[in-house]
């Protein structure tokens, strides 16, 4: 009997949990069939039952689908009006206050797909500090985590082709990258400062008392029920009085929302009370 769309949906995401711990129960449905869809296309099987017996055999295109299912549109400085506001509001105050009282700034950058934004995050920080004393100046370290592995290989090369860099101005391609190839390499100057680790914002994070964590533009793409979950993990990983980046279009859902005050709201930026 032929599966109906619901059916093989959650026959794939019962494959998913059984095969790999990877639970999708929380994923809007229509989004998790959107990105099997794609799938389905590409291996050339056109039936459900056909695409279903080859997934459940091929360990590569259960490999290719759970890359499909995580969220790696990504660019440089993306929303470029959010970094600068998040310059001015969070940043540069946070590396005041460090600079004057020492100690380590820690920042996270969750859902990082192929580093961008983590290497974003890192060039901002290399631009505040330029102006701070070497001997003066605090620890500042960048983590960058996703679900895809695939995603955070490329992440740790920190290589980019030529149009993946186009949210970077002259000044900082120069800067920052180094020509390798058909794109760029970014410098050891943002390299040494950021690490990369593979990791489910559904779980209860492994590290905490970040200081400012920006997540932007994941989000939207859960149910209510796995944004809570997740809105609660990067509450209980920030520090009191630490900072939450949000993207321009998300809000936060959930128990922890009274427990922030509002920044900024056109940039979705939060301080932990």
């Amino acid at each position: 009997m032929e599966l109906t769309e619901d059916e093989f949906t959650t026959q794939v995401m019962r494959h998913l949990f059984r095969s790999r711990g990877v639970d999708l129960s929380g994923y809007s449905q229509s989004f998790v069939f959107r990105c099997i869809r794609r799938r389905i296309g590409r291996s050339g099987h056109l039936a459900y039952p056909g695409y279903l017996k080859h997934l459940m055999k091929s360990e590569e295109e259960t490999n290719e689908l759970l890359n499909a299912l995580s969220i790696n549109v990504t660019e440089f400085f993306r929303d470029k009006s959010s970094w600068d506001a998040f310059v001015k509001a969070v940043l540069r105050p946070m590396i005041e206050r460090k600079t004057a009282g020492g100690g380590l700034l820690r920042m996270w950058s969750a859902g990082c797909a192929t580093g961008q934004e983590t290497y974003t995050m890192a060039i901002c920080v290399a631009e505040e500090l330029e102006d701070i004393p070497g001997p003066e100046r605090p620890m500042v370290t960048v983590l960058g985590t996703d679900i895809s592995h695939q995603a955070l290989v490329k992440a740790k090369s920190g290589v980019y082709e030529k149009d993946q860099v186009k949210g970077l101005s002259d000044r900082m391609l120069a800067k920052y990258f180094v020509p390798v190839g058909e794109g760029y390499e970014a410098k050891d100057i943002i390299k040494k400062r950021v690490r990369y680790v593979r990791e489910n914002l559904l779980d209860v994070p492994t590290m905490k008392y970040f200081d400012i964590i920006v997540c932007r533009n994941v989000m939207i793409y859960f149910s209510r029920k796995m944004h809570e979950v997740v809105a609660r993990n990067l509450f209980e990983a920030l520090r009191q009085g630490g900072y939450l980046m949000l993207g321009k279009t998300e809000t936060l859902l959930g128990a922890p929302r009274d427990s922030f005050d509002v920044v900024d709201l056109e940039n979705r930026i939060l301080k932990k009370k």
